[in-house]
Order: C-alpha cells, then structure tokens, then sequence
C-alpha cells in the first residue's frame, strides 16, 4: 500500500542526494530553531527522537524536525495542503533557502501533492486525485514526462471500469518520484535498490505548548512516540491549510441492509497503489 506523507525540505546543497547518504547527524537544538519559526512564541518542547518515515505518516498535534547543516527537513500536519501554492510566504518565512520541496501524500484520497520552490519563488506545484486536478502551476519537471505520456498508468481493482476522465497516472506516484528525484528516496515501499531508506534519516518530535509553559522534569519523561495521536496542527500558520481528515470507504462492495442503498467502492479499493 501507497505510504501517507508529510515533509518540507529545505536545501541549500549542491548534491543532497549524496549528502543525505552519509547519514548526517540531527542538530537537535538548530532542527528546534527551525520548527519555532513556524509557530512564533509557541514554546516547542524536544520530547522524542524519530525518523522521517515514521514522522511523515503522522496525523497529530506535534511537529518533527531534522537539521543538517545545509538541508533541514520539517513534517507537520500544517503542511497537508491540496494547494501548495498558498504556501509560499509561509516557507519563505521560516527559512530563506536555494530551495524548498513539499511532499504530500495521502492514500485515503489517492492523494499526491508536490511543489518545488527556488529562491521564494515558487517553480512547480502539483497537486491531484486520480479523476481531479487540484492545482497545476508552473512548467513540468523532466522527470513528469513518463507520467503525462501515459507509460505509467494508473492500476484498477479487478473487476473496476477504468475512469474515463482519470489522469494517466497514479497522484501519489508522481509525487514520490519528485521526491526521490530531489531527495533520493521514497517513503512507499518495496525501496528501488537506488533510494535512499528514510528511516535512516533523524529527526526530533517536538511538542508544541503556549507562549507561557514552562517545561517541567514530566516534559522530560514524556514519550509520546510517532503514532500519538490529537488535535492537529497548531495556529498561527499564515497561508497553511490542515489536513481535512476525509475519509473514504474502504471495504468495498458490500451486501447493503435492508432498504439500504449499496455502498460504493472506496477509493483505496478503486485504484491500486503502485
């Protein structure tokens, strides 16, 4: 199954690719700099530390952070978008880079988002379900052509008509690629022999707490671990659109009760992952 995905990276290497493989150490106290810009005078506790693969399929109230010298990474729910466009002020603020790459994956929707900005200015943005196009902005990346030219289709549950208006593509693919294009890796697996695996990849979980909390020793002992859950984002984001939380219907064709209508097939059961 497709993986879920949240991440904003920001790059000021030539090669982050083969930096990204040497296995960089996290700069816990820089990677908290960085998430508190997000939040202006939010006090951000350090509570746990993670990889990116877990922090990037997290729906919850904490934001994770790596920060490697010239490339830094944040995963939040903030960042879970549909129209990466909005954005651009937002990321522009927390950290003047070369550039900055958004991810935004979502296998409940079929979702695939992904933007790419180069000094502020936003370059490419992304974002669509199978059938729908949400936004399209700026020229298309070389590594989009095989999409658009239809050599990577999307798959249907047997049994299910294709969709005659679906791109050619599956969404969350074609963001992935941009990813690892970028990055050097994806976060669905099976990994290509050449991804890098993002769960060697550090980041921090930090909590997020008003302006007047004072971390006491239960901050300390507190470990919340990837997959905690709650209220998502904080506020004070400009520009930043939360997660929907939609859900879809996922089991199928099933037998409806009497007097009933059938349930239609979700989207996780219509289209395949890839």
């Amino acid at each position: 199954m497709s993986a879920r995905a949240v991440t904003l990276w920001f790059i000021d290497l030539d090669d982050p690719v083969s930096f990204l493989r040497t296995e960089p150490a996290n700069d816990v106290g820089a990677a908290q700099a960085l998430a508190g810009a997000l939040f202006g005078d939010r006090v951000l506790v350090p509570v746990e530390d993670t990889d990116l693969a877990s922090a990037a399929a997290v729906r919850g109230p904490h934001i994770y952070a790596g920060h490697y010298g010239g490339l830094a990474v944040l995963s939040c729910s903030l960042f879970a978008t549909t129209e990466p466009s909005m954005l651009t002020r937002t990321i522009a603020s927390i950290r003047p880079s070369a550039a900055a790459t958004l991810l935004h994956t979502d296998p409940e929707r079929s979702l695939g988002v992904f933007a790419r900005w180069e000094n502020g200015t936003l370059k490419r943005a992304f974002a669509a379900e199978p059938i729908t196009i949400i936004e399209d902005e700026g020229v298309p990346y070389p590594f989009e052509r095989p999409f658009w030219a239809g050599d990577r289709p999307l798959r249907y549950a047997e049994g299910v008509a294709p969709e005659p208006m679906a791109l050619p593509f599956h969404p969350q693919e074609i963001a992935e690629q941009s990813n690892r294009e970028w990055l050097g890796f994806r976060f669905t697996r099976p990994l290509a022999d050449t991804d890098f695996d993002p769960t060697r990849i550090p980041v921090t979980t930090f909590a997020i707490h008003p302006a007047d909390y004072v971390p006491g020793d239960e901050d300390r002992g507190h470990q919340p671990g990837p997959g905690a859950t709650g209220a998502e984002g904080a506020e004070g984001a400009e520009g930043a659109e939360g997660a929907d939380g939609r859900t879809e219907d996922t089991t199928g064709n099933e037998s409806p009760e009497e007097g009933q209508p059938p349930r239609r097939r979700g989207r996780i059961a219509r289209y395949f992952g890839f």
